[in-house]
């Protein structure tokens, strides 16, 4: 499904109803937003593993404008601040009220922003495996320094650079690096997930050369009241657990949990305990 808004057609899955039968009612359920991480992945990050979070909730699923089956515009448009007042013109285009959150690595920033930019349309959010700031990739080279062959550390800076020169690279650079993000290296697995979305080059490098070096949540986090879950791993090697600590310490009253066998997609990884911990999160 497609919704025209601020100026672009952004596509849509919804998975799980609304309301359901309670007897001689029908009962109104959550909604859970679900923001792909990137930059140039799609929702198809999320299927299947968060499916069952459909049987309490239903589930929005969102491809960034110039990400996935989205419209192709101006990278220069896709800031994070953009990318947040989409989701925010999403909601009203399907008319929920307040909406849960969950945001996934690049997907957790774009959250973060909107939390910032948009608290009053929020009930809950849930940062998974992300970081507030630029700083995450300094973390992740020394990370990346235990755990990396050699020829994976000298690639890796030509994704996160943004400068990745063609599809072909695209697919050289992932076919050597895609395992970093798994703590257990499963072929099938790693083969699917790896295939399905739909890639945009030209989006995550403008976005890596231009917006994250200037990508800095920090100073406004203290500031943000909503309830917050930050997941993070204990494998991750991209945003390592001291990012997601350092959202911890800066949203009060906000809650940590860390999956101690996974790499950056403990929704993957560790999928039992973490439905488990989103679902006791958002429907207590």
């Amino acid at each position: 499904m497609f919704a025209n808004i601020n100026d672009t057609r952004i596509y849509f899955d919804v998975e799980g109803s609304g309301y359901v039968p309670d007897g001689e009612r029908m009962r109104h359920r959550p909604v859970l937003y679900a923001i792909h991480g990137g930059p140039g992945s799609d929702h198809a990050d999320f299927k299947p593993w968060l499916s069952p979070l459909a049987d309490h909730m239903q589930i929005v699923y969102m491809d960034l404008r110039c990400n996935g089956q989205s419209e192709r515009v101006d990278p220069a448009t896709c800031t994070l601040e953009q990318l947040a007042d989409d989701i925010e013109a999403l909601r009203k285009y399907l008319g929920h009220e307040k909406i849960n959150l969950l945001g996934h690595s690049f997907g957790g920033m774009v959250s973060q922003v909107f939390a910032t930019r948009h608290a009053e349309s929020l009930d809950k959010l849930v940062l998974v495996c992300t970081a507030p700031s630029r700083d995450f990739y300094p973390a992740a080279l020394e990370f990346a320094q235990k755990i990396a062959t050699p020829e994976q550390l000298r690639v890796i800076p030509e994704l996160f650079e943004g400068r990745i020169e063609s599809e072909e690279h695209a697919i050289r650079w992932w076919d050597l690096c895609y395992d970093l993000y798994f703590h257990v290296r499963d072929e099938k697995i790693m083969r699917e997930t790896g295939n399905r979305p739909i890639g945009s080059m030209e989006v995550a490098n403008y976005t890596f050369k231009h917006l994250i070096p200037e990508y800095d949540v920090r100073p406004k986090l203290p500031d943000v009241k909503v309830p917050t879950l930050i997941i993070c791993a204990r494998h991750d090697w991209i945003t390592p657990v001291s990012q997601s600590e350092e959202i911890h310490r800066l949203l009060k009253g906000s809650s940590l949990k860390l999956f101690e066998h996974s790499g950056h997609m403990p929704f993957i990884e560790e999928h039992d305990a973490f439905i488990e911990s989103v679902t006791d999160f958002l429907m207590k």
